[in-house]
């Protein structure tokens, strides 16, 4: 089982759109959906990292969470390093990793 270190940047792009779900909706039920998604997958790609699809930067893989969003990361030795957590309705060009 791989252990799972999440960056700085996931993790304010995570709680950025956790945030506009909330005021968007006045619900925090879409939010809780998509965490408990996210938690669900990042246990997931802990115990199998090979789910992951390679992607054009290099050595980085993502998996999909729901219809709209994916997790963007990388292999560091025994550890799964999550890059960003993407809309992926937004400009791909705007993908900073």
């Amino acid at each position: 089982m791989f252990q799972i270190k999440w960056t700085k940047k996931a993790l304010l792009d995570l709680a950025e759109t956790l945030k506009y779900w909330n005021i968007h909706n006045s619900s925090e039920t879409f939010s809780k959906k998509l965490r408990l998604e996210v938690k669900k997958k990042q246990l997931e790609l802990s115990e199998n990292p090979k789910i992951g699809i390679k992607t054009a930067f290099d050595e980085i893989y993502k998996i999909k969470i729901l219809k709209y969003y994916s997790l963007f990361f990388r292999f560091q030795n025994d550890k799964i390093e999550i890059l960003a957590f993407w809309d992926n309705r937004r400009n791909p060009d705007n993908l900073e990793l």
